[in-house]
Formats: structure tokens, C-alpha cells, sequence
């Protein structure tokens, strides 16, 4: 290209080097502010220690407890963290335990999610009844509805009994679970007392 003709691309040439240079200052001028937004965002307004919540029933009977060594809120969101959470449900004098690394509630605390090495316990339904015990990354809890879910794998164990699933549901909590996907169960015959 001859040099003769250069000369018409120095003003789209000048006019870019502005155009990005604007940007470069304006992005250099705002990226404290957004630091800033940011970290606002995500400061919590409260953080708690050693915690016990609990919720009753209409008719003021005690219908369960969360007990976690820490609670952090976020203002943004309108949700509370909780480290190493323990959840006990009750119903006609059974209980139901689940602990878990860590733990999630939303603004009214109805949904309760809880991640990493999730453990649960339900008493037997009688005297002698052989407890139940669940495992699952994670876990869905509903405390009011006593209800919970589990979109990955769980192991249920109950004396010799024992199942394997993808997904879980609880309708009830204390009664009615329902496992799907790939699910394995094992029932061995009771052993005759001699």
C-alpha cells in the first residue's frame, strides 16, 4: 500500500487508540468502587456462636432443634450458614437426628440444606426396633413438613437391612421414603432365635 494512502487511516487509528484508552481509565477509576460493592455484598451483618434454634407446633409442642457451634447471615441473599449443623426432628415421641460439615437455611429458615458427610439417625418406630441410618452428600430438609430429598446418591442402613439409591425422598420423615435411579437393596432373612 503506498504511503500516499496511510494517511486516510490516521484518523480511525487515533480515534481507536482514544476509544481504548477511555476504557482503560474508566476501568482503572471503577474498579475500587465494585471491589467495594463487592465485598459490602458479601460482609455478613451477624455472626453467632454456639446456637440453638427451635420450632413448634401450632399447639406449642417442641417440633425440632438446630444446634450449630457458629451461624453467619447475609444481609444480600437473606441466608445463614451454618458450620457443623445438628438437626433433631420430633413426632409422637421419636426423634431424627441429621449432622452435616456445613449447612444452609434461607430467609424463614423453611428450607434447610446440608453438605458434606450428611449423617441422619431415626429411632425405631417400637422399643427394640432397629434404628435407621442415613448417608448422602447432601440433603434437603424441610423441617415443618417433615419432609427432605436427596438429588444424589444416599446408603441407608437398618440392622441387617440395607439400600442404595441415586435419589431419595421423604415425604414423611418418620414413615414414608421413596429411593430411585440405580437402586440396590438387601433384605437378608431374620435369624431364628435358638
Amino acid at each position: 500500500m503506498p504511503a500516499s494512502h496511510l494517511y486516510r487511516f490516521y484518523p480511525v487509528i487515533v480515534a481507536a487508540l482514544l476509544a481504548a484508552g477511555s476504557i482503560w481509565l474508566e476501568h482503572l477509576t471503577r474498579a475500587p468502587e465494585t471491589e467495594a460493592a463487592v465485598e459490602a455484598d458479601e460482609t455478613p451483618d451477624f455472626i453467632a456462636e454456639s446456637v440453638r434454634i427451635a420450632g413448634f407446633d401450632d399447639d406449642g409442642a417442641l417440633r425440632y432443634t438446630l444446634d450449630s457451634p457458629r451461624l453467619t447471615h447475609f444481609p444480600k441473599t437473606d441466608t445463614t450458614f451454618s458450620d457443623h449443623p445438628r438437626l433433631q426432628l420430633f413426632r409422637q415421641g421419636r426423634r431424627l437426628w441429621i449432622n452435616a460439615d456445613s449447612g444452609e437455611a434461607n430467609a424463614k429458615g423453611e428450607i434447610l440444606v446440608f453438605r458434606g458427610n450428611v449423617e441422619a439417625e431415626r429411632e425405631g418406630a417400637a422399643a427394640g426396633d432397629d434404628a435407621l441410618h442415613f448417608a448422602s452428600a447432601t440433603l434437603t430438609v424441610w423441617p415443618q413438613e417433615q419432609r427432605a430429598a436427596s438429588n444424589v446418591p444416599v446408603h441407608i442402613v437398618q440392622g441387617r437391612n440395607r439400600a442404595d439409591g441415586n435419589r431419595f425422598e421423604a415425604s414423611n420423615v418418620f414413615g414414608n421414603m421413596k429411593l430411585s435411579g440405580k437402586v440396590r437393596m438387601s433384605f437378608p432373612p431374620k435369624q431364628r432365635s435358638p
